[in-house]
């Protein structure tokens, strides 16, 4: 469990985040700043877009003490957030501390959800119940692993509460409970700073190579896991890595219950740890600038602004070794790759040189490439502010902002007919399906403006159904499929439009085939109305379902409880 430090926290912590959440409550044009630190807690704990976030917000009346869920589906990370949120509205408030006896409302929740009990529909809100419906077929999907944040904008849980906390947690295998107080917040926020950073990293006696070239300057050499342990400890979170130093890693830790984690976790431990260097491809890092002192002994390296770039499932797995038995990681060595440059375009063709496996998150490295700039320069001039990065322009209002990610959703479901893969496989746009999706042949600023304008129709009614399911309204559970069949609804559009000879882009047009389009897979729930909305959005086989209702043909989905996305 990571627990916070006692540091007592400042009144500029307390200026800096609030102004961090103010920008969130301006942007949305929230009521309160409670609710905008709900967004704000949630973009920077799971750097997930103002839409999502708003769909998997459950606070509110009979909540179970669950304020937000959000289901990780992607094989490679299959996990459940659970989230609970407390907000001071004035610094003289900082010093309270979680209040302990949340921890038994959330204990109760998952010994009531993972048990399955029914009665669950009579004690939750509508938009918890509805996640806990989902959570129940993520479950028979595969095994998920727990993970439970306490958020706060004051000092987390005492340290007697945080134990009792952790035996509470100890019956649910793979739960984690991390607390965010204001503290961590604030810290998390100054990391964003453009502020050099320096590091150090001590080499194994003289087992090192350098060499310089024109655009970079390259050093290869030995070092020793607790190293790698101490350069990737989050010095204010010490239970933490600190994820700053993979900002343009393309891959993301999967956790120990990955097979690869696993085993890089099982070989550091065993009495075979002296072999790590042979079994191990090593770790890569990119930095400003190196120094290092040539021909001496066991050498410190100086670096300036590290990332990195491969090794990152290797550096985490270390991590979680030195938890379970900090000795074990002194006897292992594993090769260490350092290259300067100030070429930033040469440091994206290092960590995608340098990761053979398949990229996982990058949306980070791509945020410098040279069609997401010119995205976010032609959008200008239409008045959109296209963020590159997570929440970038988080200053200026919602409906004027286009988030990078969302607008790869919405080309993947519109225009390349993958509803299903918009939808769970959000993670690719940005590695493998970069190519595919960003293509410069359709990316003008007027069809961009178009798409996202057909998205926020359909948004539009999500937030509406969404409003629907809280206030208990008659047709609430009619219309709950559109929390999870945007993407569906643009790919049906997209035939329509086909069919009928509009053009995708043409926004007055293709609204009036909306109405039409919604029809036809309302009344496709309808007559499918066993199969939940949470697996029938994520099925590669619904879009052709959806597709051969539309010309006429009565089908009935008969997904497998095992079936997994493509």
């Amino acid at each position: 469990m990571a627990v916070a430090p006692h540091i007592n926290p400042t009144l500029l912590d307390w200026s800096q985040v609030r102004t961090g959440i103010q920008a969130f409550q301006r942007s949305l044009n929230l009521n309160g700043e409670a609710s905008a630190f709900q967004y704000f807690a949630l973009s920077k704990i799971l750097k997930i877009d103002d839409d999502e976030i708003r769909t998997n917000i459950t606070d509110g009346g009979d909540d179970r003490g669950i304020d937000a869920v959000y289901i990780d589906g992607r094989p490679e990370r299959r996990v459940i957030h659970l989230f609970q949120f407390k907000h001071v509205a004035i610094f003289e408030k900082v010093g309270s501390s979680f209040p302990s006896n949340e921890i038994d409302k959330i204990q109760s929740f998952l010994e009531c959800c993972l048990r399955k009990d029914v009665s669950l529909e009579k004690t939750c809100n509508p938009l918890l119940w509805n996640k806990v419906q989902d959570i129940w077929e993520a479950l028979e999907e595969a095994v998920y692993s727990l993970h439970i944040h306490l958020c706060n904008n004051a000092t987390g849980l005492i340290q007697s509460h945080a134990t009792r906390c952790e035996e509470a947690l100890r019956p649910y295998q793979h739960a984690v409970l991390t607390q965010h107080d204001l503290i961590w917040f604030s810290r998390h926020l100054s990391k964003g700073a453009t502020v050099d950073r320096e590091y150090n990293l001590g080499l194994v006696e003289d087992q090192y190579f350098g060499r310089t070239d024109g655009f970079a300057k390259g050093l290869i050499g030995t070092v020793r896991g607790d190293e790698i342990v101490r350069l990737i400890t989050d010095p204010d979170f010490p239970q933490e890595v600190d994820d700053t130093l993979f900002d343009d890693n393309i891959r993301l830790y999967l956790g120990e219950e990955n097979e690869i984690n696993r085993k890089i976790l099982t070989t550091a431990l065993s009495d075979k740890n002296t072999q790590f260097w042979y079994l191990n491809n090593g770790i890569t890092i990119v930095c400003d600038r190196m120094d290092y002192q040539p021909r001496s002994a066991s050498p410190k390296v100086r670096m300036v602004n590290p990332q990195i770039v491969n090794g990152g499932q290797t550096s985490h797995a270390l991590f979680e070794a030195a938890r379970l038995d900090l000795s074990r990681i002194y006897d292992v060595k594993l090769l260490l790759r350092v290259i300067e440059t100030a070429d930033r375009a040469f440091t994206n063709r290092v960590a995608e040189a340098t990761n053979s496996q398949t990229p996982i998150r990058s949306r980070d490295i791509r945020s410098n490439d040279s069609i997401q700039i010119r995205i976010e320069n032609a959008l200008l001039g239409h008045g959109y502010f296209y963020e590159r990065k997570n929440d970038q322009h988080i200053e200026q209002p919602a409906e004027a902002r286009i988030d990078a990610v969302k607008l790869g959703q919405i080309i993947l479901a519109y225009v390349l007919r993958e509803p299903d893969r918009a939808k769970t496989s959000s993670n690719r746009i940005f590695g493998e399906y970069y190519g595919w999706i960003f293509d410069e042949a359709i990316l003008s600023a007027e069809n961009i403006v178009a798409m996202w304008r057909i998205y926020k129709m359909v948004d539009g009614d999500r937030r509406r159904a969404l409003s629907a399911l809280n206030s208990r309204l008659k047709r609430t559970y009619d219309e709950s499929w559109l929390i999870e069949g945007v993407f569906h609804i643009l790919y049906m559009l997209s035939l329509t439009c086909e069919q009928e000879g509009t053009r995708l882009y043409d926004y007055a047009e293709v609204e009036k085939h909306y109405a039409s389009v919604k029809a036809r897979i309302d009344e496709f729930m309808t007559q499918n109305k066993g199969q939940a909305a949470y697996r029938v959005f994520r099925s590669a086989m619904t879009k052709q379902l959806l597709a051969r209702f539309s010309r006429g043909q009565q089908l009935t989905l008969a997904l497998e409880p095992s079936e997994q996305p493509s």
